[in-house]
């Protein structure tokens, strides 16, 4: 069934469907094009090794989407490369176990059933319906192989099997949800001063005894990271592709009559429809049907009421249009052997025993040269080819020159005809410019670099690579305290205020702990506090660390202390509560969330945790190593 697949899979639709499960995959970048053979395992689940180059590429990955995702918002000072590299490994580790585990525990994915999500894909559809034109047009753009595909589309959909068994079966009683929404319903009241550090900014004098002591105590606070000025080349294989020269008519045709009967040619197709009979009595019912068939009777309403087939009987047995290697090999046979309009004899399969009616017949057709989207489509596929074989031979003299002439870019880029650009001031882990791509940023405060050499070449994206080298350095260093007098004062007063603020909340507290109301221990502090009568959990009006902690006390009614304590608000100073009331919600008034809906949640919640218990017990019964140190690898160390 498979085979009509094969012909025409391949690339980055690959990707979109398998991403349609969220389930990533190992990437392929420039290592196939490389002469190094340094690939270490970074760890080994079960039988299968988790490669340096996999894991990288896996990193950059995940790097460049949350720089994408977050867009202006990113600040890479805020981003702990340790964990995150941590966290790719286990995700890798945890997604192999996953697929070994669920091969391992028999689950298999059928040929009908890889089918059917195929025909189901938008990206394949032509008004709605599967269309072998859009996807062979769609795959034929790609490079992937189809055997590969195959193999990582299966174990995408064994996983998903695995994880839909559990996630599907979870299930939450009525008192579940009953507490869920007395939860959520929840409000309280509450009354709450601020004490703000700007308070006691203005009241602070910093002289230059604890000036000098707080720039000792802090100088690492005061360090101007390392930073470099790069030149570098760069390789991009869809500039080379927009600037190929335009084939001949003689070119085109050649490519045309090497591809016209896979990527041109729409194969024969078949209206089908067909009655299913199932059991012991399967044939005598098929030889009764096709009876009533020949004596007159309707085909869809006999198969309507005979057809063991649900999928298929209540449209009056229709399988739509079909192609050779969609169906089993006894029904394809007879189904493509009959004229249209005619019955077959009873034909049995693995599934039973079929009658079968050819509605219409699409003969198999061939676009000719001159079809425009033919014109379009070799086009695009000779500049392409050519920007494969001119990326291929331009990587290779580039990594060669670069390499073998390390001194300098000027030979790589006088044998490339490539460009030698440069950079203004980077910071190292600011994530400016070329440091968004991890590879660079690893790459050029890498000791090799350092010592005057060129880059191996640094994958940015698929098709595109540089080669950086070092025009100017400055190492990091720590600011003298004349650079620095005027942050060092603002620190020092920033901190003692919020120790003067820190002070205050302490004895409101112990005011209210002492019998005073919140109001008059604040009002004697020239400060002043607010009540918030019934709010819930959920409220914008409120800092959410206020109402965490708010939500977070005793009843005043269960506690043995007065219900009051403080949130820190960092920079904005301190607040201090009290928890005046809690307010049960009536079980009978009207929620703006339906039962299904909150069920639905709580459910959503017991599934995950369920389904990360399993993930832990694979990881448990599976053997997982890590090579300690090579994963770690840091932007001063690259493996060259």
């Amino acid at each position: 069934m498979l085979q009509s697949l094969r012909d025409r899979m391949s690339g980055v639709v690959a990707w979109f469907i398998v991403g349609l499960l969220i389930i990533p995959f190992a990437f392929f970048g420039i290592d196939q094009f490389t002469t190094s053979n340094a690939n270490p395992e970074v760890a080994s689940v079960g039988d299968r090794d988790i490669t340096l180059r996999e894991f990288q590429n896996a990193y950059n990955q995940r790097y460049q989407r949350l720089v994408q995702m977050l867009g202006e918002n990113f600040d890479p000072s805020t981003l702990d490369r340790g964990v995150m590299r941590q966290a790719v490994l286990e995700d890798m580790i945890q997604q192999e176990a996953r697929l070994q585990y669920a091969q391992n525990q028999g689950w298999r994915v059928s040929d009908q059933a890889l089918m059917q999500f195929l025909q189901e894909v938008p990206a394949f559809q032509r008004d709605g319906q599967f269309s072998p034109d859009a996807y062979r047009e769609l795959l034929a753009q790609q490079g992937m192989s189809p055997q590969r595909y195959e193999q990582q589309l299966r174990e995408g959909l064994r996983a998903e099997q695995l994880r839909n068994a559990v996630v599907n079966s979870a299930f939450v009683v009525p008192e579940e949800v009953a507490r869920a929404r007395a939860v959520r319903e929840q409000q309280r009241s509450f009354a709450a001063v601020r004490v703000p550090v700007s308070r006691f900014l203005g009241d602070i004098e910093v002289d230059d005894a604890a000036l000098q002591a707080a720039y000792e105590a802090n100088r690492e606070a005061y360090r101007v990271p390392e930073r470099v000025k790069l030149a570098y080349i760069e390789l991009d294989r869809d500039r080379i592709a927009d600037n190929q020269p335009e084939p001949s008519e003689s070119v085109l045709r050649r490519i045309y009559e090497s591809e016209s009967k896979v990527r041109f040619t729409s194969p024969e197709r078949r209206q089908v429809r067909h009655i299913l009979a199932e059991g012991e009595d399967a044939r005598a019912r098929i030889e009764d049907a096709a009876e009533r068939i020949r004596q007159g009777a309707s085909f869809a309403e006999v198969a309507k009421e005979v057809s063991d087939d649900s999928g298929s009987a209540e449209d009056g047995g229709s399988l739509g249009w079909i192609e050779q290697g969609d169906m089993v090999p006894a029904f394809e046979e007879a189904a493509f052997s009959l004229p249209a309009d005619t019955l077959s004899a009873p034909v049995e399969s693995d599934f039973g025993w079929h009658l079968i009616r050819v509605d219409a017949i699409e003969a198999s057709r061939t676009k000719s040269f001159e079809d425009p989207e033919v014109q379009e489509q070799l086009l695009r596929m000779y500049r392409e080819r050519e920007a494969d074989v001119a990326f291929r031979e331009t990587f290779d003299q580039l990594e060669r020159i670069a390499f073998e002439q390390a001194a300098s870019l000027e030979p790589a880029a006088d044998a490339t005809g490539l460009e030698v650009q440069t950079t203004d001031w980077l910071t190292r882990g600011s994530g400016q410019g070329l440091l968004s791509y991890p590879e660079v940023a690893q790459a050029a405060f890498s000791d090799t670099v350092k010592a005057g050499e060129n880059s191996r070449p640094l994958e940015l994206a698929p098709g595109r690579v540089v080669v950086i080298r070092q025009r100017e350095h400055e190492a990091a260093r720590v600011r003298a305290l004349d650079e620095v007098r005027e942050q060092v004062a603002a620190d020092v007063r920033a901190e003692q205020a919020a120790e003067k603020a820190r002070a205050m909340a302490d004895a409101i507290l112990e005011a209210v702990r002492g019998g005073a109301t919140l109001e008059d221990a604040a009002a004697s502090r020239d400060l002043q506090a607010e009540r918030a009568d019934k709010v819930r959990r959920d409220s914008s009006d409120w800092d959410q660390r206020v109402l965490n902690t708010v939500f977070g006390m005793p009843r005043p009614d269960a506690a043995e202390d007065v219900p009051v304590q403080s949130v820190a608000l960092g920079q904005e100073g301190i607040s201090v509560v009290r928890l005046e009331a809690v307010h049960v919600p009536d079980a009978a008034a009207e929620d703006e969330i339906s039962e299904r809906t909150l069920t639905r949640r709580i459910q959503g919640r017991a599934a995950g945790m369920e389904f990360a218990g399993l993930e832990q017990h694979i990881i448990e019964s599976i053997d997982v190593s890590r090579n300690e140190g090579i994963a770690d690898f840091d932007e001063g160390d690259p493996l060259r």
